[in-house]
């Protein structure tokens, strides 16, 4: 059942069968696990098999996630020559193949946001673009697991400001922006921002927060 549901999901990946006008986000766990038109879809029908053996949340709430990435995936505008460059990699290295599923299943299963699957979509289009490789994909996926949801937030508004907040309280009061310890503990935590100085009270967003921003979130 494992390999069979593995292999499901990496045709999905480059090919979906699911209804990509259907927020299943939105939907609650039984509309998803009873809907007679969903349960025809074979990805649907295998992890509802799968679901159903435990019937727990857990389970239930990766199902939900896992089409929450692949309908955000599918609804994404990608570079068709990116694009086909990745399917032909994929569709003809099995390693390849099996790295990219099983990661996109770990980091799907792990977190406690759904908000999440979305943004790791948007990271994994960007990945097949070119804007970055493999090893930075996963960096970045580790950070926005580690994220707390209200990060997102903080990230937003720290956008508008080149990502740093200056030193000088006269600077950050022409800018409108007061200092939020709490969002800027958030930061910390998932490793993507920093003091600039041991001995400066400024606060500067990493790269690799700056990207989870820009190729994620935003």
């Amino acid at each position: 059942m494992d390999k069979t549901l593995t292999s499901q999901i990496s045709e999905e990946i480059v090919k979906t069968s699911l209804d990509i006008g259907i927020d299943y986000a939105e939907l609650a766990f039984d509309e998803i696990l009873n809907d007679g038109v969903l349960n025809e879809i074979p990805l649907v029908k295998s992890l509802i098999s799968i679901a159903k053996i435990g019937i727990n949340i857990k389970e239930k709430f990766f199902i939900k996630k896992l089409l929450t990435f692949l309908r955000e995936f599918h609804s994404q505008n990608i570079n068709n020559e990116k694009l086909d460059t990745f399917k032909t990699k994929f569709a003809e290295d099995s390693k390849f193949r099996a790295n990219i599923t099983e990661q996109i299943m770990i980091f799907n299963d792990a977190f406690l946001n759904i908000e999440k699957s979305k943004i790791l979509a948007k990271l994994f289009k960007s990945y097949i673009e070119g804007y970055f490789d493999w090893n930075y994909f996963n960096y970045l996926s580790v950070c926005l697991n580690n994220a707390h949801p209200k990060a997102f937030e903080f990230l937003e508004r720290l956008s508008k400001n080149n990502f740093e907040i200056p030193e000088d309280p006269d600077e950050r009061k022409k800018l409108n922006f007061e200092r939020d310890e709490e969002s800027e503990a958030l930061l910390y935590s998932c490793g993507i921002a920093y003091e600039t100085s041991s001995w400066s009270s400024g606060f500067s967003v990493s790269k690799l927060g700056k990207d989870l921003y820009l190729y994620g979130i935003k």
